[in-house]
């Protein structure tokens, strides 16, 4: 079972299938300021849950990021981005993790990224990093899915 106990649900299982280590790749917490942790809480606490902050809420509570979002526990997530920070863990005062990133764009947990977590200016050029190979990624069932339609469509 590992860390995460046992599989709640047919996605997770799907996922966690064929992966035989302990903790998966990349599930390392980003290293947030304190003032970008208050912020953060203060969004837990004020925003609305599965919606993009308007501009008027993103000056009050100190964002400046143009489209952030506040998961939901519930809702479904939002089409995952390049960039991490656009994104608000839905109890916890952060970003998500490559991980977490990753599992929602349904990549199976025996993936393993590589390069750099993030890249900033020029570096961009030369570098693709891990959320952004995520973000720029068909998720891998969409891929299959969308390929088994194709081969239904050549069979014909």
């Amino acid at each position: 079972a590992g860390v995460y106990g046992y599989p709640r649900n047919n996605y997770q299982r799907l996922l966690r299938k064929s992966y035989r280590g302990k903790n998966p790749d990349s599930h390392r917490f980003a290293n947030h300021t304190t003032e970008t942790i208050r912020i953060f809480k203060n969004v837990l606490k004020k925003a609305d849950p599965g919606k993009k902050i308007d501009v008027e809420e993103r000056v009050k509570l100190g964002l400046k990021k143009r489209n952030t979002v506040l998961l939901s526990r519930r809702l479904h997530s939002p089409t995952l981005m390049s960039i991490p920070d656009d994104y608000i863990h839905y109890s916890e005062p952060r970003i998500l993790t490559v991980r977490e990133y990753a599992r929602i764009q349904s990549f199976p947990d025996w993936y393993e990224f590589r390069e750099a977590y993030t890249t900033g200016g020029k570096r961009r050029i030369e570098q693709v990093p891990r959320y952004t190979q995520i973000g720029n990624a068909i998720p891998p069932l969409f891929g299959e899915q969308s390929g088994e339609v194709l081969k239904e469509i050549l069979i014909r």
